[in-house]
């Protein structure tokens, strides 16, 4: 009987969990840009990293990791290489399932020493240096098309008797240092898209509801880009829609909505992984990458 109490006790925590996981916004952080000599083309990539790292333990959404980001945008020829503008932000965001992405830059980054010396500006070592970097972010609403936040945040930190390098990003290249000068500002923009996800979650379509993408479609099957971390279970049924453009009022250019038509519904039949399931469509209809599920 105890053992029972206590099977009984453990599905409810795992089926709470599921819930509570399945009700918060999908978010990826896309591309983080580098406009400064000072990390090269590794500083970018690296911000990202850790802004995921931060949204995570943030404990308020389902975050896409970059590896899994790029496999998905790859098996749909999508490239974010190159310009990202917020259109494509957009596109991108739909076709990985998230109702918000991240876009950013780092615009400024400066050095104040004393007791210097070295050569050429490339590295050099001094009794103290105190280092600053800014960055930049932008957050996208996907299903509105909104920018629903911008701003920008500073990192400082004092190096006493240590090269500062990473000028042009070559092997003198040290994450660590870039990470203590960077972290305090990736913090308190993280703070601040948590703040700002609050203050329009009613605007974030299905958020309540476990929802996702059709990924890839092939003989039959659907593949989605939900699975068992999202709280997926096999059976689990989906009404499938396609999703059409954004509505807008004339006057006010406020977001009225977009166009949805209801294909069918998905019935899951394996779980493959912790963002991805199969299913097939039931009665017929014709599915799209790009369609949406939610679960019914």
């Amino acid at each position: 009987m105890k053992r029972t109490l206590v099977s009984i006790f453990i599905a409810l925590c795992v089926m709470t969990s599921l819930a509570a996981l399945a009700q918060k916004p999908r978010i990826a952080v896309l591309k983080i840009r580098n406009d400064q000599p000072y990390g090269g083309a590794r500083l970018g990539p690296a911000v990202g990293d850790w802004l995921v790292e931060k949204l995570v333990q943030s404990g308020q959404y389902r975050v896409m990791e970059r590896r899994e980001i790029n496999s998905v945008l790859q098996e749909q020829g999508f490239s974010l290489s190159g310009a990202v503008d917020d259109k494509t932000a957009i596109q991108a965001g739909k076709l990985l399932g998230c109702q918000l992405v991240v876009l950013g830059a780092v615009t400024d980054f400066s050095r104040h020493k004393s007791g210097a010396h070295g050569a050429f500006g490339i590295a050099f070592n001094v009794g103290k240096v105190t280092a600053e970097g800014k960055l930049n972010i932008r957050l996208v609403n996907t299903t509105t098309g909104e920018i629903v936040y911008t701003g920008s945040a500073s990192g400082t930190h004092s190096f006493s008797k240590v090269d500062v390098a990473g000028f042009g990003g070559g092997v003198d290249w040290d994450e660590s240092q870039a990470r203590q000068i960077f972290e305090p500002a990736v913090t308190q923009l993280v703070n601040k898209i948590v703040a700002r996800t609050a203050a329009i979650k009613d605007s974030l379509g299905s958020v309540a509801e476990l929802s996702g993408k059709v990924a890839k479609v092939d003989a039959g099957k659907l593949f989605l880009n939900i699975g068992s971390t999202d709280g997926v279970k096999q059976g689990d049924k989906f009404s499938l829609y396609h999703v059409g453009d954004t509505i807008t009022d004339p006057d006010t250019g406020k977001v009225l909505g977009q166009e949805k038509t209801r294909i069918g519904t998905v019935t899951v039949t394996k779980i493959m992984a912790d963002h991805l399931s199969v299913g097939v469509l039931d009665g017929g209809g014709h599915a799209e990458v790009g369609d949406a599920v939610q679960k019914q």
